[in-house]
């Protein structure tokens, strides 16, 4: 199947709950306007901050674990091209990593993007998505700057905030939607 592959962008990396537990990674859309969030733990969001921010390890001083997988690479004459994401589901975006070793094309298959995100800064490579798993997945201005996501993009603690949040603000055919959600990962 020879289906269309968008590249993004990291934009920001944000934080998504109030404990600070949990942060969004916004990419965007390279030659497009589509939004595309990824949950991230405090560890990696931290991380792939830093690399944003060029505050890399030096190639004697690997300061994270992704920079001693691209010594490894290098040493082992092998070169990772591509993250791409391949999947989200119950608010875990997966990805592949494809790489060269040998003049041939290798993947490793469903890693989490939050550690892939990582490897992508540090290996100074391409961060893609088939079309149609963007279109599933981006998120969608509804008006005055407030956007509307997927909710397999959102992880259960997520879901159980909103939940509480649409209880206290008596909205509750909201509420029903997400206790369902709620039940149906369990």
């Amino acid at each position: 199947m020879n289906e269309e592959i968008k590249e993004l962008k990291v934009q920001t990396v944000t934080k998504c709950a109030k404990d600070g537990a949990v942060y969004l990674a916004i990419l965007k859309e390279q030659d497009g306007r589509r939004i595309l969030p990824v949950l991230l733990e405090l560890c990696e969001a931290f991380q792939l901050l830093m690399k944003m921010k060029g505050m890399r390890g030096s190639i004697s001083l690997p300061s994270s674990m992704a920079d001693i997988m691209k010594l490894m690479f290098h040493q082992c004459d092998m070169n990772l091209v591509e993250v791409r994401i391949a999947a989200v589901q119950a608010g875990v975006t997966y990805c592949h990593l494809l790489y060269h070793v040998q003049g041939a094309m290798h993947m490793i298959r469903y890693g989490k993007a939050s550690d892939c995100l990582l490897l992508a800064y540090t290996f100074d490579c391409p961060i893609t998505i088939s079309e149609s798993l963007l279109e599933q997945q981006y998120m969608r201005e509804i008006g005055d700057g407030t956007y509307s996501i997927p909710v397999n993009s959102v992880n259960i603690e997520a879901l159980q905030e909103a939940l509480n949040r649409a209880i206290e603000d008596e909205n509750y055919e909201l509420a029903s939607q997400l206790r369902d959600e709620i039940e149906r990962r369990k």
